[in-house]
């Protein structure tokens, strides 16, 4: 009979997947390895079980001996149903800690590219579906950020992201959603905001980063340039980014710190 297997370097490995921010290397090789020890454990659970079977069909007929084997049979199957148990739980972990990653920024806790591409599509469908429901997209860009990195280093400019997400997530309802879009810029998706709110929630918006706290007595207190847009009914939502994109340009052409709409 195969024995419980003893603790190795494959549960070191998992448990190491586990506790990391981010899937390291070889996580995939590790995860099928585990997946294979799991369906051996199945496989010698089912097997088990049909002993089981046999020894309660048998055991009016048989001696005290062989009761007696029967029940070590059950406590070892007992046993092996608790470590299949615990691999289940740690597949479900592992599910749980990459599907996180893949949709989340590691650095300031936003949804990432990836996320928010897939709500501005429902957005745009929803829109579609019902008059009404439109929606603004806002992309805002911390002004002179490369030089807080030119000069202060990337540790610092990491902060000072980390800082402005939370200044941002501050303007947010329930139901908005902040992004990193990528590098020092953030998208947002504000539903149900029409042309009275946009340059409201817009200016909230900038006037949360500049009275949020500096991360340094050294470093300025961070600003952002914002262009924002609603999205039109038909249109995709390429052409809705890339009128927010412009607008966010004009901001920095009209001196940064401020917050333009087209």
């Amino acid at each position: 009979m195969q024995q419980c297997p003893p603790e190795d370097s494959l549960e070191r490995r998992i448990e190491a997947i586990l506790n990391a921010d981010t899937p390291p290397d070889g996580w995939k090789e590790a995860l099928g390895k585990l997946f294979e020890r799991y369906l051996d454990q199945q496989r010698l659970l089912d097997r088990l079980t049909h002993i089981a079977d046999r020894f309660q069909a048998a055991e009016r007929e048989r001696s005290q001996g062989y009761m007696a084997s029967y029940e070590k049979k059950v406590r070892q199957l007992e046993k092996i149903v608790r470590i299949s148990d615990q691999y289940q739980t740690m597949l479900h972990q592992l599910k749980e800690r990459l599907e996180h990653a893949s949709n989340y920024d590691s650095l300031t806790g936003l949804p990432n590219r990836r996320y928010m591409t897939v709500r501005l599509e429902e957005a745009a469908s929803q829109a579609a579906r019902k008059n009404g429901n439109g929606f603004a997209v806002m992309i805002a860009d911390i002004d002179h950020f490369k030089a807080v990195n030119d000069n202060f280093g990337h540790a610092a400019g990491d902060r000072q992201l980390k800082a402005v997400a939370r200044a941002l997530e501050l303007s947010l309802r329930e139901y908005d959603l902040c992004a990193r879009w990528g590098g020092e810029e953030f998208l947002f998706l504000f539903p149900a905001c029409d042309q009275t709110s946009a340059p409201v929630v817009a200016e909230r918006l900038r006037k949360n980063v500049s009275a949020a706290p500096r991360i340094s007595d050294n470093i300025a207190t961070p600003t952002v340039s914002i262009g924002y847009t609603l999205h039109r009914p038909g249109e995709s939502i390429d052409a809705t980014l890339l009128r927010a994109d412009e607008a966010l340009y004009k901001a920095k052409d009209a001196g940064r710190n401020c917050a333009i709409g087209m």
